[in-house]
């Protein structure tokens, strides 16, 4: 992101109440102050840098996905040497041979600007690991979480992460072998629905990942509702996976074995170390450190995307990603086409 002067940036006003966003632009000449610092390692921070690698691994996705360019199509032109010269019609000579390849190429052209447009916005809507929020926006962040509290919503979109009926996970009253199929596509559905809501309070607001294999401190930072526990992390059981071991579900070649290595060991292991609310599969959504270990799973999933082509096994009204109306696995497949990355 390119660098802009001071003069040209928006200070969020130290009024801001609700976790909404104000703010003036600087027209008069002077030195920045702490907010102004702050905006600018957002902007040109050595943690906050697109990763090469990962960009070119999407737009390998991208090209993958639409297929090759469409080759010249074969068409039956025969009957253009049995007509005499004066009988030929150039104009449909050339409709009948370009028309079939124009078009296809022109749909191709259309689904790579598609594709690419959707990884720019992307792009510009980054999730970030938590470690990497300024102050403001771990405050905003909070402040929307309150305010969606306050509302009744937060426990609304909580509720709902208690019903099992959905079957989202690989366990006996809550999918089994249709629950592991569901398991990542559900809750990215679910945590991208959540993410709307408190855009609603704070609108460029992205859910922040924990990057649990790295960062070995629960991100207690985040507002704990006043009905939410948090106990000692690992007193009751649970771990915290190395990098070695995501790295090693990273290799999985299968949807589901992938699936199964990163549930149990990369977030069933993770939701029992932390302990306390977020510890029961029944009350875990109503802790908000919850939302951002699944945004981790979210992102592990999409890493592993990026290189394998392995999709969830579900038909019929197992593939209706229930209570999200009309999503299904193929709705949420590319994250970019959702309109978010993670760095």
């Amino acid at each position: 992101m390119a660098l802009r002067n001071s003069r040209d940036r928006v200070k969020p006003s130290k009024d801001a109440g609700n976790g909404q966003r104000r703010g003036e632009l600087h027209a008069e000449g002077r030195f920045p102050d702490r907010d102004d610092f702050n905006l600018m390692k957002v902007d040109w921070g050595a943690g906050r840098q697109l990763d090469p690698e990962l960009l070119a691994l999407r737009f390998a996705r991208l090209l993958r996905d639409v297929g090759s360019v469409p080759d010249r199509p074969v068409s039956d032109s025969s009957w253009i040497f049995d007509a005499g010269v004066d009988d030929v019609d150039t104009s449909k000579v050339a409709a009948q041979l370009w028309s079939p390849l124009m078009d296809s190429q022109l749909r191709w052209s259309m689904k790579v600007e598609d594709g690419l447009t959707a990884i720019a916005r992307a792009v510009a809507r980054t999730r970030w690991d938590h470690r990497r929020l300024s102050e403001t926006e771990r405050s905003r962040f909070n402040g929307a979480l309150q305010a969606a509290y306050a509302s009744g919503r937060y426990q609304g979109w909580a509720d709902v992460h208690s019903d099992m009926s959905h079957r989202m996970h690989t366990m006996e009253h809550a999918g089994g072998p249709v629950g592991t199929q569901r398991f990542l596509p559900w809750h990215r559905t679910y945590v991208y629905a959540l993410e709307q809501t408190l855009r609603t309070y704070e609108p460029n607001l992205r859910i922040p990942y924990w990057d649990y294999a790295n960062d070995h401190d629960r991100p207690d930072w985040v507002w704990q509702p006043p009905n939410v526990q948090r106990g000692t992390p690992g007193a009751r059981g649970g771990s915290l996976p190395t990098q070695a071991t995501v790295d090693g579900i990273l290799l999985k070649q299968t949807y589901t074995d992938f699936t199964l290595g990163l549930e149990f060991d990369a977030h069933n292991d993770v939701h029992n170390w932390c302990n306390g609310t977020i510890t029961d599969p029944v009350t875990a959504a109503k802790d908000p450190i919850f939302w951002l270990l699944h945004a981790n799973v979210d992102r592990i999933w999409d890493r592993w995307q990026l290189t394998h082509s392995g999709t969830p096994n579900l038909v019929g009204a197992d593939a209706a990603l229930d209570p999200f109306r009309y999503v299904v696995p193929a709705s949420v497949a590319d994250i970019a086409i959702l309109g978010y990355m993670y760095i």
